[in-house]
């Protein structure tokens, strides 16, 4: 059986991983009711690595936010593992940053990390089309509004 060919196809394992991952956060912000501002993916000039960011408008969230929020630090790491899973690409899913952002925000929420993952996962597979092609937009021009979502 012949897989439908995607245009992340085009771009290099890391790069296109990487703007998954951004994809999904935004997704997922934008899901939980936060403005995302600007998504982007670079190469570090020192190392070459690819590194992301996806920012929202939002300095400071209210409680009742802050459990989609949550969700979203786990879209990233769940995007990723998904394209990985369809394309076959493989690689390492490096999502340290979004970890520690987890605790940080998470703190006295009852929102459990496999929860969170849970959640985002679920999210990842009911809006896969939309972040595929988001994601070729990123990878292809390094950098999108949010308006672009």
């Amino acid at each position: 059986m012949l897989k439908a060919r995607s245009e992340l196809d085009a771009f290099p394992s890391e790069w296109a991983a990487t703007a998954v991952h951004e994809i999904g956060h935004a997704v997922a912000h934008q899901h939980a009711g936060l403005k995302v501002r600007r998504i982007k993916i670079w190469k570090t000039w020192f190392s070459g690595a690819v590194r992301g960011q996806t920012d929202i408008a939002e300095s400071w969230l209210p409680d009742e936010l802050l459990p989609g929020y949550l969700v979203a630090c786990m879209a990233g790491p769940e995007a990723e593992m998904h394209w990985r899973t369809v394309s076959g690409r493989r690689g390492k899913t490096v999502s340290h940053g979004d970890d520690v952002e987890f605790r940080k925000a998470g703190k006295g929420i009852d929102l459990s990390k496999w929860e969170a993952r849970k959640l985002a996962r679920e999210l990842v597979i009911a809006e896969w089309g939309r972040i595929e092609v988001l994601a070729g937009w990123l990878a292809e021009r390094g950098s999108l509004r949010g308006g672009a979502l």
